[in-house]
């Protein structure tokens, strides 16, 4: 049988290096292109001719690739090595920089939410491949701010939950877990020990999570602490700010999924157990 060999991820089909040239010339891209598109929100009305609409929405595809692209390397590279203070502060710098893009183009999305919608249905029709992405931002409208209070939404997360989601992974990924695997202990990262957690032995299954949760609580109050605090901050800003009727249906919607679905959804296992219970009720109750 021929044995895998894990070895790093490359990721130089993005670019080289976090302080590479073309990293730099990327950076430097889109904050041209950003300033370009920011010129447009003169040209938005709801009488604009279809095909200047598509242009614009050409160019922000254009533009939240180059995005995508730069955000999603810092995020792998932290995912590579999260002990990597480089890494860690490569990270932090870029999803700054992306707090401030996102504020800069934000109000594409805001016009297009608050057009009528004899105007949007209009602008729909020459959409193409991009109508169900544009319906589901006029999905937000509800439960969408101001464009100052975007803004520091934008900015809050940056510096508060994404700052804590990158601490908690910091944390919880320099754990050393140990597992007994087919007669010889291990040694695994929680990358590593995850995998067992997928296994077709049930009994290898249960060993992965019990070493995963006692290992946990060594930082428990800790960890603990952070979890509250972004449950609190979703749940502020969802329900408290953005008027959802629960923390869960911002997730809902933003999936495209009826609350009633995912309840039913939630509600199935429950229902399963009682109805089980009282078949095995009935069954009892006919024996002789």
């Amino acid at each position: 049988m021929e044995t895998y060999l894990q070895s790093s991820w490359s990721l130089k089909d993005l670019y080289p290096s976090q302080k590479s040239v073309e990293m730099q010339q990327a950076l430097a891209d889109l904050e041209s292109a950003s300033t370009r598109f920011e010129r447009r929100r003169a040209m938005l009305a709801v009488d604009m001719a279809a095909e200047d609409f598509m242009e614009i929405v050409y160019e922000l595809e254009s533009l939240n690739r180059l995005a995508y692209k730069i955000n999603e390397f810092a995020g792998l590279s932290f995912s590579a090595d999260t002990q990597d203070q480089g890494a860690q502060a490569f990270l932090s710098q870029i999803q700054q920089i992306m707090a401030g893009f996102e504020n800069r183009i934000m109000f594409f999305s805001l016009w297009w939410k608050e057009i009528d919608q004899v105007a949007a249905s209009r602008l729909l029709e020459a959409s193409g491949d991009f109508r169900y992405w544009l319906e589901q931002i006029r999905l937000f409208k509800p439960h969408t701010l101001t464009e100052p209070e975007e803004k520091i939404v934008n900015i809050k997360n940056s510096t508060g939950s994404n700052a804590l989601i990158n601490l908690y992974d910091s944390i919880t990924n320099r754990y050393i877990f140990r597992i007994d695997v087919d007669g010889h202990t291990e040694e695994l990262t929680r990358g590593e020990l995850m995998i067992y957690t997928r296994s077709h032995k049930a009994d290898l299954r249960a060993v992965a999570y019990q070493e995963l949760y006692k290992v946990y609580e060594q930082d428990g109050p800790v960890l603990g602490q952070i979890y509250q605090t972004l449950v609190r901050d979703w749940t502020s800003e969802q329900v408290d700010l953005r008027k959802f009727p629960s923390p869960i249906a911002a997730r809902n919607l933003l999936n495209n999924i009826p609350d009633p679905v995912v309840i039913d959804l939630i509600h199935i296992p429950r229902v399963a157990s009682v109805m089980s219970q009282k078949l095995s009720i009935r069954i009892n109750a006919i024996q002789p």
